[in-house]
């Protein structure tokens, strides 16, 4: 739909104004302070409401005021009636169908289903920070990559994290000595223990035979002397003699070969080492595992990378499956750009047409915009009026101007018709 008809009474300097376009372009034209903005501001309170109200919407003077906007492609459809008596307004939005017009329930959400606050004026997108022009967009073409942004924000994050464990277990191996020619595992003290034990044992036993020996040589000293005594006197000891022989053969009988002792110094160095020897094949298992640890580190470090790279994949594929308001335009994640240029360095007259296409492109069912012509020159005005004939857009542009045969001239809130205005010449 296009704007059919305009229609103001009283609304801020305008009087009595009856504006029908006739083509694609609608320039209102005059001198300043004469009503040109009233023209455009009366045009965008009629159809917004509240949230484009001007504080003084009467003319000054008066006690009421009102607007009134049709609307339609060739034949009108709707007309939007809002009034204004001292501080209130009243919205009336009316379905037209030949003679059977009917209410529109809810005019205002009405209204706002079919009115974009970027895409009634082209330059609100350009006031917008460079992140609010990127989000205005995103939302207009239905792109939420929260997902995706959560995803690689975790992502990163248990990848730095990772990233830190890596550089810490690699700290700890550079900080270990290896000791070479150790066994795999720590050597247990029981068996050496036991043998130590044992070796006790038998030397207790061998010191027991050696006394018990000695014993046995000392009495066997004293029976040998009491033989050669015996001999001496053998016609007198012949009965003892025999007796002493044998005691002789009983104790010999008794008596038992010497045993070697063993040497227990190389099982006690073996002991008094073996914490030394311990604590270097601990050393060489923390080594590894922290080296081990590193190295997972390190895949898992790289496997993320891989993970963010997919998941930028995405982001980018959805990006690209996107039909963007003008070819050359692309959604960074600080803004926008074009042609590979941030949108802030584009030049005035790309930047204008830019701004022109997105907010055609962001609301397709009423075909208006409106805009500050002050500051345009004829092919910046040329440029535009190309890119809303092509998509049959209606654009309200207000000028300076002396010429009152240029567009709809307002003078003293009043519009000078082209009658008025041969018979002033």
């Amino acid at each position: 739909m296009k704007i059919l008809k305009f229609e103001a009474e009283n609304f801020k300097k305008l009087s009595a104004v009856e504006i029908t376009p006739d083509g694609n372009m609608v320039l209102i034209t005059g001198q300043n302070e004469a009503g040109k903005s009233s023209v455009l501001d009366g045009v965008e309170a009629s159809l917004r409401g509240g949230r484009c109200l001007p504080k003084r919407s009467i003319k000054e003077g008066e006690f009421s005021g009102k607007v009134k906007t049709t609307l339609g492609e060739t034949t009108p459809e709707y007309s939007v009636t809002r009034k204004f008596l001292g501080g209130t307004t009243k919205l009336m939005v009316e379905k037209i169908d030949g003679d059977n017009n009917s209410v529109v329930r809810s005019p205002q959400a009405f209204l706002d289903s079919v009115v974009g606050e970027i895409s009634f004026d082209p330059f609100k997108f350009l006031s917008k920070t460079s992140i609010e022009q990127r989000d205005t967009l995103m939302e207009f073409l239905g792109l939420n990559f929260d997902d995706f942004n959560t995803k690689i924000t975790n992502i990163k994050v248990q990848r730095s994290d990772v990233l830190k464990d890596k550089k810490r277990h690699l700290h700890d191996a550079e900080n270990l000595t290896f000791t070479p020619n150790l066994p795999p595992q720590e050597v247990s003290s029981k068996s050496l223990l036991v043998e130590l034990n044992n070796i006790k044992v038998h030397n207790e036993e061998c010191q027991q035979v050696a006394s018990m020996n000695a014993v046995q040589q000392s009495r066997l000293l004293r029976v040998k002397e009491d033989i050669h005594a015996a001999e001496a006197a053998i016609q007198d000891w012949q009965s003892r003699l025999a007796k002493l022989h044998k005691t002789k053969n009983q104790i010999t009988g008794v008596l038992q070969p010497d045993i070697p002792m063993r040497n227990s110094a190389e099982v006690e160095t073996q002991l008094k080492s073996l914490d030394v020897t311990n604590e270097a094949i601990r050393t060489n298992e923390q080594k590894s595992d922290a080296a081990y640890k590193a190295n997972a580190c390190a895949s898992e470090y790289q496997k993320l990378g891989e993970d963010v790279k997919v998941v930028e994949h995405q982001k980018t594929k959805k990006l690209a499956e996107m039909v963007m308001p003008i070819e050359g335009l692309t959604i960074l994640p600080d803004g926008l750009a074009y042609n590979n240029t941030p949108l802030e360095d584009v030049n005035d007259a790309k930047l204008l047409e830019i701004c022109v296409a997105i907010a055609m492109a962001m609301n397709p069912k009423l075909r208006v915009l409106r805009i500050d012509g002050n500051g345009l020159d004829k092919n910046s005005l040329a440029t535009i009026g190309r890119l809303v004939a092509d998509k049959d857009y209606q654009i309200w542009i207000e000028k300076v101007s002396d010429d009152k045969t240029l567009g709809f001239y307002i003078e003293d809130g009043s519009l000078i018709t082209k009658e008025e205005n041969e018979k002033a010449v």
